[in-house]
């Protein structure tokens, strides 16, 4: 089917609004999931200690059913800390980049 003489194409338009999602999207997530998901703690000195344990190797505790129990070999957990240091990061925003309609921003930010 032919397109009549004259007529007005969209796809031939410049001034289109654009279909953009006002949302960004985080598309390099986390490393450390496990690490992520758990409870965060305070720090209550400038250096941090926390404790780490390890599991057994899988089936390295399988038991014969009725036999006696014996006591295995334990190793002390591991004690790894940090230093607790400053950081910051400063940005500066024009006044035009603020009056701008962004994509993907809340208000106040750039």
């Amino acid at each position: 089917m032919a397109v009549p003489s004259n007529t007005v194409l969209a796809s031939t338009r410049t001034n289109a609004r654009e279909d953009l999602q006002d949302v960004i999207y985080d598309i390099s997530p986390t490393d450390t999931p496990v690490l992520s998901m758990t409870p965060r703690s305070t720090a209550k000195a400038r250096y941090h200690e926390w404790n780490v344990d390890t599991l057994a190797a899988a089936a390295a505790n399988a038991a014969i059913e009725g036999n006696d129990a014996t006591a295995g070999a334990s190793a002390a957990t591991s004690r790894p800390g940090q230093r607790m240091q400053i950081l910051q990061k400063t940005v500066q925003v024009s006044g035009t980049t603020e009056a701008i309609d962004k994509a993907g921003y809340h208000a106040g930010l750039a």
